[in-house]
């Protein structure tokens, strides 16, 4: 693994707090919530889940891409650490819906439930609701575990990039995993865009029109870390970002 690194490079702190991120994941929680309550003027909230995707590859491009420079990463650790932090929360929904329904909710209501907990448990949960159900349809409402989706697509991409990394670091150093996770995020967006129109329920629940969002964040990051913009821009930028 390559141990040279491109000149002027300032390794982020793994465990310094981000308090704008976090803001912004208030920001994404509050649009999501105001959507599925009606809220007026909220009626594209949903785009709070295409912040978290973002916020996602910003936290976890930084990880990957700092441990493997520092010759440390260990895929294990971040397999375990990303376990640590969704699983607990994860199966105490599930079982918060899963032993009252078995006794309250009828046989077919109760197996479907079922099902859609082992899907959001094995985080495939956004391949069973894309056979099944639009997001935006009346019905939608009525599937208890359908806001797992979100959470098995960034499951996926939590599984498939450090993988990525580490490949393309062995093979093409620094600068050529980040040309390839770019052109990578480009060909996504335009199988996004074009998915979009033809096959909308797959533009919205699978992952290949999903990540080009989380390697924008990435790509954030890696623009970002060396190069902070000046406050006006700065100020510029929160300013558009928020309209």
């Amino acid at each position: 693994m390559p141990t040279s690194y491109h000149s002027g490079k300032v390794a982020s702190p793994s465990k310094q707090y981000r308090h704008d991120i976090n803001g912004l994941r208030a920001w994404a929680v509050l649009a999501v919530m105001f959507y599925h309550f009606d809220v007026p003027g909220f009626a594209g909230g949903f785009v709070g889940v295409d912040m978290f995707f973002v916020i996602s590859g910003f936290l976890m491009t930084a990880i990957i891409i700092n441990g493997l420079e520092q010759n440390r990463f260990s895929l294990w650790e971040f397999y375990l650490a990303r376990a640590r932090r969704i699983l607990p929360a994860l199966m105490m929904l599930l079982a918060c819906l899963v032993i009252p329904g078995w006794f309250w909710l009828p046989t077919a209501d109760y197996h479907t439930l079922a099902a859609h907990a082992a899907a959001a448990l094995l985080f495939i949960s956004n391949l069973i609701f894309w056979r099944q159900t639009s997001y935006f349809e009346a019905d939608a409402h009525e599937t208890w575990l359908l806001h797992t989706w979100s959470l098995s697509v960034e499951w996926q991409f939590y599984i498939l990039l450090p993988i990525g990394c580490i490949v393309l670091w062995r093979w093409w150093g620094y600068r050529g995993a980040q040309v390839c996770l770019l052109a990578i995020g480009l060909a996504s967006l335009l199988v996004s865009i074009y998915a979009s129109s033809r096959w909308p329920g797959a533009a919205f629940y699978l992952l290949p029109a999903r990540i080009w969002e989380m390697l924008a964040g990435g790509m954030i990051w890696w623009i970002t870390r060396t190069r902070p913009m000046i406050r006006p821009w700065a100020r510029l930028a929160e300013g558009l970002g928020f309209i």
